[in-house]
């Protein structure tokens, strides 16, 4: 058997990319049956199957270590375009970024070999047949490697809606690091949280047995910087942790439109059971989208398995059909302002950061003097004032200004008690202006979206496709359509960067005509 990398067509002089010159001059607007049937002809032996990037990446599956893929330029062409992306969080330079057109790889998974040809955002996959497989496939190999991406694509992963769905092996990774006993709350809040998480997914068949909705929801509101998120982190790791099975997380950023909330809720049935994370949900639940998702939440459609939590710093700018109404939010928790006990315990956490460093004198006594002080502050706010407390030490440090006989017995009491009457300025400025903003966010929700942001296409209407550069595409301009379901499967390829640029193609019949 000749290896899949080197094997040699029947026609000795055939190149899959003269075929690619050719039909790219305008003959057709439809490429792939042409290069399915070329590629079955030049290799009879291979069972070919076409398998979509953006559903299937296999580069990124081999880049992350699970298989291997050798780009094969002895036997055939390769075209891409090169370029450059900016620099990201992780580095403090841009990265040479590589956008395949054209590409002919060896490819080993578990033993096995293949051939993949790249073609834009196709790629086709040969491998020899086996037994009986008809030439035309399906070919068992080929559906082995599917369904290995398909699971690892799956797997450690956050999914997350901004206008589409994709997955976030990042977010996922952020997530993990986070857990319960991370969460300064109330230990019976914080218990209640658990167990409603907990006792939903274990409970399908009571539910069953009740004759009521396997669904449950929980709200929770208070001011910002108090918890909220924190906990919704920690809730997601927990069943994302779980064992057997993994409970799928929907994080939604933005939903403004009545399709994207269509969008939204049709994803959440096809992974359920699984949670749906609504962040800020005044911004998805508004006076133009409010009767959508009620219906959305609780009407005809079958959301069993959905468990939906909902957050918000603005209780009163919701409708009461949202946060009246059992069968849409079954509980609402409440995050207010840390009180002296919770405000102790959070400092001991950056105690125990703090002195693990070893660079900085934080004795166990400092924590509750430090929440005596600090009433009216949120985490957030004693978070920045531990921050710049600490990175005011550095400063004078880096200067040689201790001056140690002048201050208080600890510096670092001495930086926080500065600190936090800066803050306490700014919190006092926020309680004066917050009426303000309130007054101003109620009226603009009353009046609904402005003419300047006006969407003409109306609500329940999907966006038009666009072209690389964002502009709607002329008449004749090709670009590979995309299935909707397909853009699920969004996913980073760990090698080289992805060059963030589409390639559109032109068809000129009247050109073809004359050659």
């Amino acid at each position: 058997m000749s290896s899949p990398s080197t094997m040699t067509p029947n026609n000795e002089d055939h190149h899959l990319f003269d075929d690619l010159l050719d039909l790219t001059s305008a003959r057709t607007a439809d490429h792939d049956l042409h290069y399915l049937t070329s590629l079955r002809a030049a290799y009879p032996d291979f069972i070919i199957t076409a398998i979509p990037t953006s559903n299937i990446p296999l580069l990124a599956f081999a880049s992350s270590g699970h298989a291997t893929a050798t780009l094969d330029k002895e036997t055939d062409s390769f075209a891409s375009w090169r370029g450059y992306v900016g620099p990201s969080a992780n580095a403090r330079d841009g990265a040479l970024a590589e956008s395949v057109h054209f590409g002919k790889y060896g490819y080993v998974w578990k033993g096995e070999e293949f051939t993949v040809w790249i073609v834009d955002g196709v790629q086709y996959v040969g491998k020899e047949r086996e037994g009986a497989e008809h030439p035309l496939g399906p070919s068992g190999g080929t559906d082995a490697l599917i369904k290995a991406v398909g699971g690892w694509l799956l797997d450690d992963v956050v999914w997350v809606y901004d206008g589409y769905w994709y997955q976030d092996k990042k977010l996922y990774a952020e997530v993990s690091k986070m857990d319960w006993s991370k969460v300064i709350l109330d230990e019976g809040m914080k218990r209640e949280i658990q167990q409603a998480a907990d006792t939903f997914f274990d409970s399908k068949d009571a539910y069953d047995g009740l004759g009521v909705p396997w669904k449950r929801g929980l709200l929770f509101h208070g001011p910002p910087g108090n918890g909220k998120t924190i906990s919704i982190k920690a809730l997601m790791h927990g069943l994302l942790s779980r064992r057997p099975h993994r409970i799928p997380t929907l994080y939604v950023k933005t939903a403004p439109r009545e399709y994207n909330i269509k969008d939204v809720f049709d994803q959440a049935r096809r992974l359920a059971p699984c949670m749906v994370v609504l962040e800020d949900v005044e911004t998805i639940v508004t006076p133009s989208t409010r009767s959508y998702f009620f219906n959305q939440m609780d009407g005809l459609e079958d959301n069993s398995g959905l468990f939906v939590v909902a957050s918000t710093n603005y209780l009163d700018r919701l409708d009461p059909g949202l946060t009246s109404r059992p069968s849409r939010f079954d509980r609402k928790y409440l995050f207010p302002l840390p009180n002296e006990h919770e405000r102790t315990l959070y400092c001991e956490f950056w105690r125990g950061k703090v002195v693990r460093k070893g660079e900085v004198e934080f004795p166990e006594k400092l924590c509750p003097a430090m929440a005596h002080i600090t009433n009216g502050f949120s985490f957030a706010f004693l978070q920045e004032c531990f921050v710049a407390s600490l990175l005011s030490l550095i400063h004078q440090e880096e200067k040689g200004d201790k001056k140690k006989d002048d201050l208080e017995k600890y510096e670092l009491w001495v930086a926080f008690k500065k600190q936090a009457d800066i803050l306490r300025k700014e919190i006092r400025n926020d309680e004066q202006n917050s009426q303000q903003t309130r007054d101003e966010g109620e009226a603009m929700f009353s009046l609904g979206p402005s003419m300047g942001g006006m969407d003409l296409r109306g609500p329940g209407v999907a966006p038009v496709m666009s072209g690389a550069g964002g502009q709607n595409m002329p008449f004749g301009k090709q670009l590979a359509a995309v299935d909707q379901t397909l853009q699920q499967f969004r996913v980073v390829d760990e090698g080289t960067p992805r060059l963030p640029v589409g390639k559109g193609r032109y068809i000129n019949s009247a050109a073809w005509e004359e050659r």
